[in-house]
C-alpha cells in the first residue's frame, strides 16, 4: 500500500514539475503585455472546465461543518495570496530566481512539520534543507545587487504562502478531494484576479497581428494552471511534505534552462552550482522516509 501511494505520488509529482515549469516560463513571457492581474484572473478561468462537477461539490460541500469550511477558506487564500505573489515577483525578477525562492520551500517544511510534530529533523530532512538552502545563497548572493528588492520581498511572500498551502493540502485529505481543491483554489484565483486587474490593468498597448495569439496564449494559462493545481493537489494528498514539495522543485532546472534560452538571462558558474544543490536536495528529500503528516 505504502509503495504504490509513492508510486503515484512520484507519478503525479513529476508531472507537476513539468506543469509548473511551462506555467512559469509562459507566465514570464506574457508579464511582457499583461499586468499581473490578468495572469491571476487567467489562471483561475480552468474553473470552466470543473462547471460540470459543481453540483456533485456543492451536494458534498453541504455537509460540510463549520471546521470544514474554514479550512477551504483558508486553503483558498493561501492560494490567491501565493498567486499575486508568484506573479508579482515574475513581474520583477528573472524566472529561475523566482524559482530559486520557492526551491526554499524544503526548509520551511523540515522547521514546520518538526514543529507541528514536536520532534527534531531526522538526517535526511536535515540534508536536504541545508542543500536547498546552500543553492540559494550562491544562486542570489553572486548578483544580488542586481535584483528587484520589490521581487524578491514577493518571491519569500510566495515561498511563505504556498509552504503552508502545502502543509494544509496535506493535512486537509480527508476532509475534501483533489478537485474540491482545485475547485477552491480556482474561485480565489477568481476574486484576486480581479481585485490585481483594478490595481494593475496593463494589457498590450498596440493592435499588432500577433495580438490574437497573446490572448489565445493567456487563455492556456488557465488550462495550465488547472492543471497544475490538480496534479500537486493529487502528490499533496499521496506524499509527506517534504517529498512532495521536493520532487516539484525538480521544475528549477528546466525554468533556469528555458529562462536563458527565451529570455537571454545569465547565470553564473556559481549559480549552476546552486541549481544543482536544489536539485540534489529535492532527491535527497523524496528518498528521505519522512511519514505524512496526521490528517486533520
Amino acid at each position: 500500500m505504502v509503495v504504490d501511494l509513492m508510486k503515484n505520488g512520484l507519478k503525479w509529482g513529476i508531472s507537476s514539475a513539468f506543469a509548473i515549469a511551462s506555467l512559469t516560463i509562459l507566465s514570464k513571457y506574457l508579464l511582457q503585455y499583461f499586468s499581473a492581474g490578468w495572469l491571476i484572473l487567467a489562471s483561475g478561468l480552468g474553473i470552466i472546465l470543473l462547471l460540470k462537477k459543481t453540483k456533485k461539490n456543492w451536494n458534498t460541500c453541504k455537509g460540510w461543518s463549520k471546521k470544514e469550511w474554514k479550512l477551504v477558506f483558508a486553503l483558498a487564500m493561501l492560494s490567491g495570496a501565493y498567486n499575486i505573489c508568484f506573479f508579482l515577483g515574475l513581474n520583477f525578477l528573472p524566472a529561475s530566481i523566482v524559482a530559486m525562492l520557492l526551491g526554499l520551500q524544503p526548509l520551511l517544511l523540515i522547521l514546520r512539520t518538526c514543529q507541528i510534530e514536536k520532534r527534531k529533523p531526522i538526517a535526511l530532512e536535515a540534508a536536504s534543507g541545508l542543500s536547498a538552502v546552500t543553492g540559494a545563497c550562491l544562486i542570489l548572493g553572486v548578483r544580488f545587487q542586481q535584483y528587484s528588492l520589490i521581487g524578491i520581498v514577493c518571491g519569500i511572500g510566495a515561498l511563505v504562502f504556498a509552504t503552508n498551502e502545502s502543509i494544509l493540502t496535506g493535512r486537509m485529505r480527508e476532509k475534501i478531494n483533489a478537485s474540491e481543491a482545485v475547485f477552491a483554489k480556482q474561485l480565489s484565483k477568481i476574486l484576486f484576479g480581479f481585485i490585481g486587474i483594478l490595481m494593475w490593468s496593463k494589457t498590450p498597448a498596440s493592435t499588432p497581428s500577433s495580438i490574437a495569439i497573446l490572448w489565445i496564449l493567456l487563455i492556456i494559462i488557465g488550462g495550465l494552471s488547472v492543471l497544475t493545481s490538480f496534479t500537486v493537489s493529487k502528490t499533496a494528498f499521496t506524499l509527506p511534505p517534504l517529498p512532495f514539495e521536493n520532487i516539484i522543485l525538480l521544475n528549477m532546472p528546466i525554468v533556469a534552462f528555458f529562462d536563458i534560452w527565451f529570455f537571454n538571462d545569465y547565470l553564473h558558474p556559481a549559480q549552476w552550482l546552486g541549481v544543482f544543490l536544489i536539485a540534489a536536495s529535492a532527491i535527497i528529500g523524496i528518498c528521505s522516509g519522512e511519514e505524512r503528516l496526521c490528517a486533520i
